[in-house]
């Protein structure tokens, strides 16, 4: 009894008065991580206060994966020798770029399942589908790997800092015809993208006029193959007055960005695309205006902005709650996780996240996946379906993961789901509260027990929410 009370005594000392609930840390982890929770990890929030817990999560972002990367066949200064092969020859290079990219692809995969911190890699996505490159078009795994190493590197850091390390990076020349911009036939292809995509968004705080007169700060950007960077070929450069934002001068194209991060439309534009992905599809114009300050009084850190968007009272709302559509990845990887899959089948797990719309590195245009309602459809819906049904025999019968569309079997994957069922003996309610962000849709998710509940609270529409 003595020793009963000392652990009491201990836990309320250490336990806040007003510590997280179950179902704040629920609904912030699911939207910082891939759209669901952990039950060891909602015990570790719940420990602490609100504000400690969002600190907790952004200060646990790394800026190296965990996982090493695949041996690549090709290096991007093989380019040069392209033109010079013969058919066999070129057939062969090509062929070993494909293993290359689908490598490159495939260990996404494994780093998404693997990181300790899934916020890590939801803000590398983040900014992968911000600072647009396509793999079909670049064709060097090396390259976007490269570009996907900035994104992880200065994923919470400064927004200028980013801006100018993506828009150098050779991936985002190659795959924006920065080779092709040159004095004298400027190519508006970066400039237009730089401020419509990158950086204020779509006819906001700019002309016509300053799009071509950036294209001509931008001309003789080259890719330096060798070295993995950028280069300015100055014979290509155009070295003329340029007006620009209201301001006359000989602007190269550092210039160009220092004015675009001086616009206040940045804040605003950068501010409003978080809050889609963390919070709302609708954005609060009060409180993106409000927020947009806090990024300006931090020098475009971004960091201090997340944080200030998981603070929000909006983000906060219990009415929030299952508001967003997971996307592909959260949606598998969430559950690969939910579920400790132990050897999970990477390839098949590749193949299902293209299925339903989500082909890593190559999104569908320079937009990105637009993302939200876009995710489901008629056949999507079936084939997210498809997914949690099968993976209904590795967590249920015989440990076999159940092949779709031909797929072989993965005999080696396995589902640990004991520690689950422990929980929700316990308490009848604790899957439901777990799995999904609110309360079944399907009066069939409740029922049956162990496992059986599990899958069939995963085919409730509910559980495609975070």
């Amino acid at each position: 009894m003595k020793t009963s009370f000392c652990c009491l005594l201990v836990w309320v000392i250490a336990t806040p008065a007003n510590a997280v609930t179950f179902d704040e840390a629920r609904h912030l982890l699911s939207r910082t991580g891939f759209g669901i929770a952990l039950p060891e990890e909602i015990k570790a929030l719940r420990v602490f206060e609100y504000e400690e817990a969002v600190d907790s999560i952004i200060e646990g972002v790394i800026d190296i994966p965990v996982t090493p990367l695949p041996e690549f066949k090709t290096k991007p200064e093989q380019q040069k020798t392209v033109k010079s092969m013969n058919s066999d020859e070129r057939k062969a290079f090509t062929a070993l770029r494909s293993h290359d990219n689908q490598a490159l692809k495939q260990w996404w995969v494994k780093e998404m399942l693997a990181t300790p911190s899934p916020l890590t890699e939801r803000m590398v996505m983040f900014w992968s589908n911000h600072f647009v490159s396509e793999l079909s078009k670049v064709n060097y795994a090396r390259l976007m790997y490269a570009q996907q190493k900035i994104f992880r590197k200065n994923a919470l850091g400064n927004f200028k800092t980013l801006l100018k390390q993506s828009v150098t990076s050779p991936a985002m020349l190659v795959y924006l015809d920065g080779n092709k911009n040159i004095k004298g036939r400027p190519n508006e292809n970066f400039a237009r993208e730089l401020m419509e995509l990158f950086t204020m968004g779509e006819g906001q705080g700019y002309t016509e006029l300053d799009i071509r007169e950036a294209a001509r700060a931008f001309t003789g950007w080259r890719v330096n193959y060798k070295r993995g960077g950028f280069v300015l070929a100055k014979k290509l450069h155009d070295y003329g007055r340029k007006s620009f934002l209201g301001k006359e001068g000989n602007f190269d194209g550092i210039d160009i960005l220092d004015m675009i991060l001086d616009h206040p439309r940045v804040a605003e534009y950068i501010t409003e695309k978080l809050w889609r992905e963390f919070v709302s599809v609708r954005p609060n114009e009060q409180e993106i205006y409000r927020l947009a300050n806090v990024f300006r009084d931090n020098d475009l850190s971004i960091k201090p902005l997340l944080k200030a968007i998981l603070m929000s009272d909006t983000f906060r709302n219990p009415d929030n709650h299952g508001t967003l559509i997971k996307s592909p990845a959260e949606l598998i990887v969430g559950t690969m996780r939910f579920l400790k899959v132990s050897q999970a089948p990477i390839k098949m797990l590749f193949r299902y996240q293209k299925r339903l719309g989500q082909n890593l590195f190559d999104p569908p245009d320079v937009n990105g996946w637009p993302g939200g309602r876009t995710w489901v459809s008629t056949t999507t819906t079936l084939r997210r379906d498809q997914f949690i049904k099968s993976i209904r025999r590795m967590i249920i019968k015989s440990g076999k993961l159940q092949p779709v569309n031909m797929m072989r079997p993965i005999d080696q994957a396995r589902a640990r789901t004991s520690d689950l069922i422990a929980h929700a003996r316990q308490d009848k309610y604790y899957l439901e509260r777990l799995i999904l962000p609110f309360p079944p849709a399907l009066a069939r998710s409740t029922k049956a027990q162990n496992e059986e509940k599990i899958i069939n609270l995963m085919l409730d529409p509910v559980y495609q929410l975070k």
